[in-house]
């Protein structure tokens, strides 16, 4: 069935686009009251700057498996496996450090007495990266057997052109060549 692979490679899309989403939102926030009252809040970005690049990189090997076939193909998908698992780890990861993050934006307060309020974006973070982890690990096993993109979309060959028979012997006569030989 062709429409395999287009599905896959959406799936894995879908994935990196959860993170790059879930990167962009509040993951905490904290409100201190010391010498002055501080509201401070912190980004999915600003706790792992790594998670919009392993987004990207998701996007960019996502459509290297439309693109290529075969081998070149497994390659990419287990490059992506192998980004897409490292972006869980990460997105898993940065989810306790939302309170350190919050306590470097706090001025004149310990960390250990930041109290910190957490979203929930962190959880999409690990989801686009399992989705995707799963996705690219299908295409590694699978998608060496599925349909390229088509001839279509290959380089364009130089043509071959065939020579009119009466200018072949023309030219050969320009040459100086007997065609009576």
């Amino acid at each position: 069935m062709r429409s395999r692979l287009p599905i896959a490679a959406a799936v894995a899309a879908v994935g990196a686009l959860a993170v790059l989403l879930a990167a962009s939102q509040q993951w905490g926030s904290a409100t201190v009251t010391s010498a002055a009252r501080q509201h401070v809040s912190v980004s999915g970005r600003q706790v792992s700057a790594a998670l919009p690049a392993l987004a990207i990189a998701l996007l960019a090997l996502a459509v290297a498996v439309v693109a290529a076939r075969g081998l070149l193909r497994r390659i990419a998908a287990l490059l992506g496996a192998a980004v897409a698992v490292v972006e869980t780890v990460v997105a898993v990861h940065a989810r306790g450090d939302i309170a350190n993050a919050l306590s470097a934006r706090v001025f004149g307060v310990p960390a250990n007495s930041v109290p910190t309020d957490r979203t929930g974006w962190w959880v999409l973070a690990v989801s686009g990266g399992v989705a995707a982890t799963v996705t690219f690990g299908a295409i590694c096993a699978a998608g060496g057997r599925w349909q390229g993109m088509g001839a279509r979309y290959d380089a364009p060959q130089a043509a071959t052109r065939q020579k009119d028979p009466a200018v072949a012997a023309w030219e050969a006569l320009d040459r100086g060549d007997d065609p009576t030989d």
